[in-house]
């Protein structure tokens, strides 16, 4: 009876120590599970008889079934194959029937399996599926581990859940199991995902002790929440100083970068520009360039931000743009500065390469005001292609009209009836309201022919070029008001069917084919569709003689309001012989419209 006098008076801790292999104590937890003390002393003397200094386990009597042998299960665990744990657990219920894992082993597969799936979908950035995972199992999301609450509070910020990110956040930071390091770790997983609000709403429960390693982060944080024009904040003088000093040490770019637009937001531009300077000499990025040539447009220095901008083009399409926009304005001056040939040729590249209208009509204006018109026209058609603003039409029609090319000067200004009245305007009044240099400026003999390549902008002191003699009936009206509008020839050589459409097939002759979508415009050889298109409109006449208005290609869907086909879908059926498109909408006989 020695083992259960061991066991009745607690004095396990008399024994000798534990062998360093234990016997086998299955049968003897298993007589404990079933209180049957009187079992657990004969199995606890066969144990010390087989094992001089054995000593029954301290937790005999209070440890859950099936603890006894868990060893190896909890090892596959540990070791992350869960797989083969769950073969493991189904294999021994079947060799030993009734039999079940105990609590702690369930709970903390239940947990791992939870973190792996959490996991998984945060990896692969299913955050909507990860919201609903949350949304079925949020007490075990929200009692789990820190990992788990914080790529699920990521989740629900990333799905427009951004209260209950902050407040699964708050949770984990809050949680007696959290210690100093696990605090900032979660800190940072949500500096990126909430409003800086709630980030300092956070960070008001953690001692600054605890904040202090972190103080850079949220200092960037700060800056970053301000350029964004987050409202009621701002950075106090010494945590700028802090950044800056930080900043000016580090070797990455970007945060020297991040000081130099937060200067640029408070208009400090000298400042600015040191330091978009530091961070581009470390490696800056386009965007940095980008801040860079504004900083110094803005300081008035617009050469160098061309160059910048030019430099920067192709990483970033806003330094493309922002380069086309700081010469335009020099280039459609009535009387343009001295502008080099480079400049010019480079300028024209950028433009063709992207298709710009605003550049286009800039070197035009400034062809038409040096007197090169062959080139002024090019870049004029060109740019009633890309952009066909007003002012860009009103330049081409008078380009036209310059080079004497009547028909087109009619046809154009016909065809932009009832959206550009200052280009309908030319119909009706004088040829030339003001001389310009060019027109006082006699073509001497001597000279040689004016050029026509686009790219021929080159600066000259004195207007050069051949310039057109004035038309005869200069000074009378082309056309009379009652004539107008004028009937347009059907051969459009501006029209194109939709590319891959049968009905650009020469087997189907034009006067049978029955247009339901619209064509497209290419007003010059590799130019896209005019941007009105969109709306289910191309200019008239269409190549295959259509004079009617074509209609949205999915006739079903209401027309977009503003649009001339949303106006003419309120026309009764049967509108009068010839309405007035300024009161119903609708075309009158040989009216064009865009």
């Amino acid at each position: 009876m020695r083992a259960a006098l061991i066991l009745a008076l607690g004095l396990a801790q008399a024994l000798p120590a534990a062998a360093a292999e234990r016997p086998d104590e299955t049968a003897l937890r298993y007589y404990a599970s079933q209180r049957r003390p009187e079992r657990v002393a004969a199995e606890a003397e066969r144990l010390a008889r087989r094992s001089p200094g054995w000593t029954p386990p301290a937790d005999l009597w209070t440890a859950e079934p099936g603890a006894e042998d868990e060893e190896g299960f909890w090892d596959l665990l540990k070791a992350g194959r869960l797989d083969a744990l769950r073969q493991a657990l189904a294999d021994r219920v079947r060799a030993e029937p009734g039999w079940k894992p105990s609590g702690a082993l369930e709970g903390a597969l239940a947990r791992r399996t939870l973190r792996d799936e959490v996991r998984i979908l945060g990896k692969a950035a299913r955050w909507t599926d990860l919201t609903i995972l949350f949304d079925r199992r949020r007490p075990e999301i929200e009692d789990g581990e820190a990992e788990v609450a914080w790529t699920t509070a990521e989740a629900l910020a990333r799905t427009d859940r951004a209260p209950e990110a902050a407040a699964l956040f708050g949770l984990a930071l809050a949680s007696p199991k959290a210690g100093a390091d696990e605090r900032r770790a979660g800190l940072l997983r949500a500096l990126p995902l909430l409003p800086m609000a709630e980030i300092d709403r956070l960070a008001a429960g953690i001692p600054a002790d605890d904040l202090a390693p972190i103080r850079i982060d949220l200092i960037r944080a700060r800056l970053g929440a301000v350029l964004h024009d987050e409202a009621g904040q701002a950075v106090r003088p010494d945590d700028l100083a802090a950044f800056q000093a930080y900043a000016e040490a580090a070797p990455d770019p970007d945060q020297a970068g991040l000081v130099a637009w937060y200067a640029f937001k408070r208009s400090d531009l000298p400042e600015a520009l040191s330091w978009f300077k530091r961070a581009i000499a470390r490696g800056g990025d386009a965007m940095v360039a980008h801040g860079l040539a504004h900083t110094l447009l803005r300081l008035g220095l617009r050469r160098e931000a061309e160059d910048v901008a030019y430099a920067w083009r192709e990483p970033l399409v806003n330094n493309a743009l922002l380069f086309i926009d700081i010469l335009e304005r020099d280039l459609t001056q009535a009387v343009p500065p001295a502008i080099e040939p480079e400049r010019l040729r480079r300028y024209a590249e950028v433009t063709a390469a992207a298709a710009s209208g605003e550049g286009a009509q800039a070197l035009a204006w400034y062809a038409t005001n040096t007197c090169q018109f062959d080139a002024a026209l090019a870049w004029f058609r060109r740019a009633v292609a890309w952009f066909p603003k007003e002012a860009t039409v009103y330049g081409y029609a008078l380009a036209l009209q310059r080079a004497g090319q009547q028909r087109a000067f009619v046809e154009v200004v016909n065809r932009y009836d009832g959206l550009f009245p200052r280009v309908v305007d030319l119909l009706f009044s004088a040829r030339s309201v003001r001389p310009s240099p060019c027109d006082a400026a006699p073509a001497r003999p001597s000279e040689p022919p004016a050029r026509t390549a686009f790219l021929d902008l080159a600066p000259r002191p004195e207007p050069r070029g051949r310039v057109p003699q004035p038309d005869a009936l200069a000074a009378a009206p082309l056309v009379r008001r009652g004539d107008f509008p004028l009937a347009v020839a059907m051969e459009n050589d501006l029209r194109a069917a939709p590319a891959g459409s049968p009905l650009g097939s020469a087997a189907v002759p034009p006067s049978r084919v029955s247009v339901r979508g619209p064509t497209t415009a290419r007003r010059v050889p590799g130019v896209g569709p005019m941007p009105y298109e969109r709306y289910g409109f191309a200019l008239l006449p269409a190549w295959t003689g259509q004079t009617g208005p074509s209609v949205p290609s999915a006739a079903d869907r209401p027309a977009p309001l503003g649009t001339l086909w949303s106006a003419m879908q309120a026309v009764p059926a049967d509108p009068p012989p010839r309405p007035d498109i300024a009161t119903t909408g609708a075309l009158a006989p040989g009216r064009t419209q865009p």
